[in-house]
């Protein structure tokens, strides 16, 4: 398979079924979103808001009213005092509700509403706003990454759309908040409004299970070529829901050195050279029969356009009657390109 870079939905996912990441990361074709996944995004766009708000006070002490313009809810600005209010918050709650809604195949109740209101006061008020942006020293919100991996193992080659390309792995995503302890040492918070479980094994996420999780390891390799001037980096991920749903938050921190850097590379190569080796993704179970492929799976709820064939069946016939190479190019959703790191020079 082609795989010119790797984030942490994509690493779980190929763990998850080989297929689904197959017909997501190689040939572009998307899922319909999930209403519980879109009810967190907006959660997550409050707390985003927020964490600007409070990063343009830091910046400009003197300055009456912040000013933040916002890719999805567009120009906020407000008095310093008006941050500070629950008022403001539940403001911003409906606002990206509304905003989020728009265009969605999905029809948000006000129950729905009360969901993201209930996720964004619980991650403010926990633990006496320990975890609250407005209470603390913004260095960056919302950071994406794109990040190449110096290794010569990571290099690639492959031929996309009869042209060849080379270049280095990357890893990519998005770090909800980076905030400042102090002169050496930065804490970035990653909230989770998600249940606190393995979707892979259905375990729960503790400690132990967190200090090997692929996401929290290919974060702290992130951050510490993001911000090489702080020795000291703390990772806290902060659940809302327990294993069976509930509402449980709970905030996990972690301290990771260079060591663990290490050990992210070597789990990454594995994942890296797993995927680029793979000619036949495997589904999750070959008959479909699991709960998660009748029930959840968008590839196979849906048909391939113009046949009585789910999508995962149809492009699986595909790979073995035509192979990768045929199938990447019949089968690829128009328009799409997956992004790649140029060789040097």
């Amino acid at each position: 398979m082609i795989v010119t870079y790797i984030r942490s939905s994509s690493y779980n996912n190929y763990d998850f079924c080989q297929m689904q990441y197959f017909l997501t990361y190689v040939l572009g074709h998307r899922s319909d979103s999930n209403k519980k996944a879109d009810l967190g995004t907006m959660a997550h766009k409050v707390m985003e808001i927020l964490a600007g708000l409070k990063k343009f006070q830091q910046d400009n002490p003197k300055r009456k009213y912040l000013v933040i313009e916002d890719d999805k809810c567009g120009k906020i600005r407000i008095t310093k005092d008006e941050l500070y209010t629950d008022e403001f918050v539940e403001r911003m709650c409906e606002l990206a509700v509304t905003d989020y809604a728009e265009g969605s195949i999905h029809n948000f109740t006000r129950g729905d509403r009360k969901v993201v209101r209930d996720t964004v006061f619980t991650f403010l008020n926990h633990s006496d706003s320990l975890f609250d942006p407005r209470q603390r020293n913004i260095y960056h919100p919302e950071a994406q990454f794109d990040i190449p991996i110096e290794e010569d193992w990571a290099k690639f080659e492959y031929e996309i759309e009869g042209k060849k390309v080379s270049g280095q792995l990357a890893i990519k995503g998005t770090i909800d908040l980076t905030t400042l302890i102090g002169d050496d040492t930065i804490e970035v918070i990653d909230w989770k409004s998600g249940r606190r479980m393995d979707w892979i094994t259905g375990e729960v996420k503790d400690y132990k299970k967190l200090e090997q999780d692929p996401q929290l390891l290919l974060y702290f390799y992130a951050i510490s070529k993001l911000y090489k001037d702080f020795p000291n980096r703390i990772m806290s991920i902060f659940f809302y829901k327990d294993k069976d749903g509930k509402v449980d938050p709970m905030p996990f921190s972690i301290c990771l050195g260079p060591e663990d850097e290490k050990r992210f590379l070597k789990m990454l190569r594995k994942q890296f050279e797993g995927i680029r080796d793979n000619v036949s993704p495997k589904p999750l179970k070959e008959d479909r029969s699991h709960w998660k492929c009748t029930k959840l799976c968008h590839f196979y709820k849906n048909n391939w356009e113009g046949t009585d064939t789910p999508i995962c069946i149809h492009v699986g016939n595909k790979l073995k009657a035509d192979g990768m190479k045929k199938t990447v190019k019949d089968c690829t959703k128009k328009g799409f390109s997956i992004g790649y790191y140029e060789a040097p020079g």
